[in-house]
């Protein structure tokens, strides 16, 4: 599968895209059922990421965490997206997810991963891709993502304290799609108006010569490595990693 060109003009020019019905219903169910659970056991055994103010909270290593996350890792209505942005080698950072509880305000605007910490001008062309794989309808209401389209072309970070911008939207999408943007894009999380949760998975992606957020190589289980088609191997960083001392030959 390739992507059309205008999908690629609205990747380069506005710097995200709405890729729909990515998931089904039935599969959007589970994953959601599934990361309340790990949600519920991760603060009992004290191994919870919190945030904002504790009305958020990260479930992350996916990966390692059930074989029904691998699917993500390679999805074919996916994958032709982040090898546009960042090449045929491109490997996964992170797969995590994101649960945004009833009364989290809104969130400081921020690029992604080291972008935040490099000199300005930022690079002209992607060196990270985010997804958001929306297992709530997203709105302005329940903390749907903010973003600043264009942003990316800016080549700059956001001042640390930002919490507005007027060219700002609040992502509106239908369950089951993927919001895709270049990680350039000045974003936020938004507040959570509402009395459910809003649950996103998270697929954060790189190209093949940056460091990994984490260390998939050396910490997959084994099970996970022995399922791993060629296509996952590579995308979990196997293929792009320093070269080992010479050893003598037979």
């Amino acid at each position: 599968m390739r992507i059309s060109t205008e999908q690629q003009r609205q990747l380069d020019e506005q710097g995200y895209i709405v890729i729909p019905d990515v998931l089904s219903n039935a599969e959007i169910d589970v994953y959601r059922k599934r990361l309340l659970e790990l949600a519920e056991l991760e603060k009992e055994d004290k191994t919870a990421n919190l945030h904002t103010e504790n009305k958020g909270q990260l479930v992350r290593w996916l990966v390692n965490k059930g074989e029904l996350f691998e699917k993500l890792v390679a999805h074919p209505k996916v994958v032709p997206y982040f090898e546009y942005m960042l090449g045929s080698d491109y490997t996964l950072s992170t797969l995590t997810s994101n649960i945004i509880s009833p009364e989290a305000k809104d969130g400081p605007y921020h690029v992604d991963n080291a972008l935040g910490q490099m000199p300005e001008p930022l690079p002209r062309f992607p060196l990270f891709v985010n997804s958001l794989w929306l297992l709530n309808d997203f709105t302005p209401e329940n903390g749907g993502t903010r973003f600043v389209p264009t942003s990316h072309r800016r080549l700059k970070k956001p001042p640390s304290d930002l919490m507005n911008d007027p060219e700002e939207m609040r992502l509106a999408a239908k369950k089951g799609s993927v919001f895709l943007f270049n990680g350039a894009i000045w974003h936020a999380a938004g507040a959570n108006q509402t009395t459910e949760p809003r649950i996103a998975l998270i697929c954060f992606c790189c190209r093949s010569f940056l460091k990994q957020m984490f260390d998939f190589v050396h910490y997959l289980k084994p099970e996970v490595i022995d399922r791993a088609t060629p296509e996952m191997y590579r995308i979990y960083g196997f293929d792009s990693q320093p070269k080992p001392p010479d050893t003598p030959g037979d």
